[in-house]
């Protein structure tokens, strides 16, 4: 019964809601953001677990000096995160000039693989986005209205997304409205009607 009720909810919110399928990504936005209400979307399976990992350490290492950048330059950087739909890439978001000329060198290095060392030279896809790294990370330390949501289940910075992700079986209208009015666009919603709550054995 349960199935068939959330069966009917997906096909209602998928007519009525206009859902938007991003290319290359598996994240579907059931309620795009508004002035009034944050972006729901739905993510049925991560990109992250339909990848091989073969050639990825490079870019695992490169993202690493590019969380580094992130950290040193908080208000012109935003976080960086690997791209998984087509050919991997690492993004390196900026929100300032000056961070897009903070992001854009190459990314160099080496790591140990097999009992030999590897070189990388990874040339960052600089993107701009709205929230930076250090508006993102005081929000999540001081989350405590995000707390206090009764629906939440979980919530975390999201570097694709650009904003905290607070994730929810719940699609809770008043929930949007609230998360905008206080947070604007700061905090989207990551809705999945199969999501359950962390029990403590």
């Amino acid at each position: 019964m349960r199935l068939k009720t959330i069966c009917m909810l997906l096909l209602v919110y998928a007519v009525t809601a206009a859902p938007l399928f991003l290319p290359g990504e598996l994240r579907v936005i059931v309620q795009p953001a508004t002035d009034e209400a944050a972006e729901v979307y739905y993510e049925p399976v991560s990109p992250v677990l339909l990848r091989s990992y073969a050639d990825i350490e490079s870019f695992n290492q490169a993202q690493l000096l590019a969380e580094q950048r992130a950290e040193a330059n908080p208000y012109d950087l935003a976080p960086p995160y690997i791209a998984h739909g087509g050919r991997y890439r690492l993004v390196a978001p900026y929100v300032t000039a000056r961070g897009r000329a903070l992001a854009a060198p190459v990314l160099s290095g080496t790591y140990w693989s097999e009992g030999q060392q590897v070189r990388y030279d990874i040339v960052p896809e600089v993107r701009r986005v709205t929230n930076s790294q250090a508006a993102l990370k005081q929000l999540f330390e001081d989350r405590l209205g995000l707390r206090e949501e009764p629906s939440a289940l979980g919530a975390g910075i999201d570097a694709e997304t650009n904003r905290i992700v607070l994730e929810t079986n719940d699609l809770d209208q008043a929930l949007r409205r609230r998360l905008a009015e206080r947070y604007g666009g700061l905090v989207a919603v990551k809705w999945d009607p199969f999501l359950k709550p962390w029990v403590l054995l």
